[in-house]
């Protein structure tokens, strides 16, 4: 598939290795399930800013192009970095046009490059899935691009909204079955299929993030 690459994402690659796996000690499960004759959704849960680079890093030697708020690029060293890991700047604009989006997310597709997204829409605050928006399931029957349901545990444990640093948790990074828009259940009209690929994602995040919890139960809501 297409790629960016150059020689500022080899050696920010070589710097996140040694992040993820030191620190983190990241585990990746159900790589070999991605698609690598076309390109491919990455629906990845949200609980964390680092979900996207975890995510990237997983999905290597794929490469991922996603899209990050403009003002994370203003100072020009962290700027390169997110450019290097394929992130495309967006104004806060744009970033609340969901028509926007679409049509930027669906362009990079068509030219032949992986995407990541979060169906999600933004961080959750409290470390519980949130309601998905439509737009993953839009962009897959419009451009024909399996979805990849993929869940990112750990990450907000490692860097909820509220830590300025993260922590050295563990991170998990695991990549589900493909959802292929062209072997969807037959006789749905288009509302069914959007419905369709939205549950299959959602069932993969709550199957992911009971056995997350399971391992490492959340704070009771309301608990002094």
């Amino acid at each position: 598939m297409k790629s960016d690459r150059n020689w500022v994402y080899f050696i920010t690659r070589i710097i996140v290795t040694i992040y993820f796996t030191l620190y983190h000690r990241l585990s990746v499960y159900g790589k070999e399930k991605i698609p690598r004759d076309r390109p491919v959704i990455i629906a990845s849960n949200h609980a964390s800013y680092l979900d996207p680079p975890v995510v990237g890093y997983a999905f290597f030697p794929g490469y991922l192009k996603f899209i990050a708020w403009d003002k994370l690029f203003s100072f020009r060293p962290f700027g390169a970095f997110l450019r290097a890991m394929g992130s495309v700047p967006v104004s806060q604009q744009d970033k609340n046009s969901s028509a926007a989006l679409l049509r930027l997310v669906m362009g990079f597709i068509k030219e032949g490059f992986n995407v990541f997204i979060c169906p999600e829409g933004h961080r959750t605050e409290d470390g519980r899935l949130q309601p998905l928006e439509g737009g993953v399931a839009i962009m897959a029957l419009k451009t024909g691009a399996p979805v990849v349901p993929t869940y990112a545990a750990g990450t907000w444990r490692a860097l909820a909204p509220h830590m300025r640093f993260p922590r050295p948790c563990k991170l998990t990074v695991t990549f589900g079955d493909p959802i292929d828009p062209a072997q969807l259940p037959e006789g749905l009209n288009e509302k069914e299929k959007r419905r369709y690929i939205l549950d299959k994602i959602e069932e993969f995040y709550k199957e992911q993030d009971a056995i997350d919890k399971a391992k490492h139960p959340l704070p009771v809501r309301g608990a002094a």
